[in-house]
């Protein structure tokens, strides 16, 4: 597993948090989310249904906007670090040593599925509830076609360099980034896709995942000399085949208009240069980037820059997702049991207490 891979999971940071809202309390007996927690994903799978999940194998499930939590049986003790239904009933969740599970109740229960591998997965996107895509460290790439029934496991092999094809000895960029760590994999219908991660990685797939092809090359010059420089990109959103933006180390956030055959750094309004998790954007142009240190970055519409958010409180947890219902219901989870929602497009943003 990579440096980067290893520091990925729970940063040890501490969250203070100034807030005004309300905060429900609940008795600690009946206690469901404790300081102690780390939620790596959340899929707001309408305004009121939300899945988390995170740490220990823990899936918390709320069919009321958060008033309620329920705590799902995962069948794991290894970190989650996606989750996603397909359809309302169908989904998965995959992580820590190969772990994939899936439920075909809208997360009620979950089954363990054999991944074919025992590295680390950090996503999956699911053109269908048929095929589905999973991600993670050393280059791998784990799909299935029939729902989940047969996975098959491969890895991404790097083009090589004209030298290494002439039989030449292998260039120092060849080495380093023969196996890169894929944090995120993003689909916008059953051909097109993208996957990002280490030195800069991001793949474009045109046929469904049968073929991945680097796109990173236009964001290499000025102050990026060499592929090696670029930074780590950790999350990825897509509206549709055209526009899609990259989020990852030292607040850089990259954007493309043209399905990726150009990329060019966003501007970026913060004097923060920490790891930047997840991002999210919507068809106006405007959007919401999480991350270390309680990072989080708004934009809000084509044209404007990315600034600091104005969350009514203080974070220094790191934030690991952000994820909307639509644009006015949406949720960030992170480190020490934080989930934060918001039911006026980030106007105001509440902790949840259960």
């Amino acid at each position: 597993m990579s440096r980067v891979s290893r520091l990925l999971p729970g940063l040890p940071l501490v969250l203070l948090a100034a807030c005004h809202g309300e905060v429900e309390m609940t008795p600690l007996v009946d206690r469901k989310i404790y300081i102690t927690d780390r939620f790596y994903d959340v899929q707001a799978v309408t305004p009121e249904h939300v899945l988390i999940v995170g740490y220990g194998g823990k899936v918390l499930d709320s069919h009321d906007a958060g008033r309620n939590w329920e705590i799902r049986k995962s069948g794991t003790d290894n970190a989650l670090f996606k989750v996603r239904l397909v359809d309302g009933k169908t989904g998965w969740a995959v992580g820590q040593a190969g772990t994939i599970i899936k439920t075909v109740d809208g997360g009620a229960s979950w089954a363990p599925q054999q991944s074919g591998t025992e590295n680390y997965l950090f996503s999956f996107a699911a053109p269908s509830a048929d095929h589905v895509v999973a991600v993670g460290d050393k280059a791998t790439i784990v799909e299935t076609r029939d729902g989940g029934a047969t996975w098959t496991a491969r890895q991404w092999e790097a083009p090589k360099s004209a030298g290494v094809e002439a039989g030449g000895p292998m260039a120092d960029e060849d080495v380093v980034a023969q196996a890169p760590s894929f944090y995120d994999v993003k689909f916008v219908d059953d051909k097109n896709g993208w996957i990002v991660g280490e030195f800069g990685k991001i793949l474009r797939t045109s046929d469904g995942g049968a073929t991945w092809k680097e796109q990173e090359g236009t964001l290499v010059g000025g102050e990026i000399v060499d592929a090696l420089s670029l930074p780590t990109f950790f999350g990825g959103w897509f509206n549709d085949t055209t526009s899609g933006v990259v989020a990852g180390l030292e607040s850089r956030l990259a954007e493309t208009a043209n399905g990726g055959d150009k990329w060019a750094f966003s501007d970026v309004d913060t004097q923060a240069t920490v790891p930047l998790f997840s991002v999210k954007t919507f068809p106006d142009g405007s959007g919401w980037a999480v991350g270390s240190a309680g990072q989080v970055l708004r934009k809000g519409g084509l044209g404007e820059n990315w600034k600091q958010a104005d969350i009514g409180m203080r974070l220094f947890s790191w934030i690991r997702q952000v994820d909307f219902a639509d644009p006015e219901h949406g949720w960030m989870v992170g480190g020490f049991g934080t989930i934060l929602r918001t039911k006026d497009g980030g106007k105001t943003w509440v902790p949840m207490a259960a």
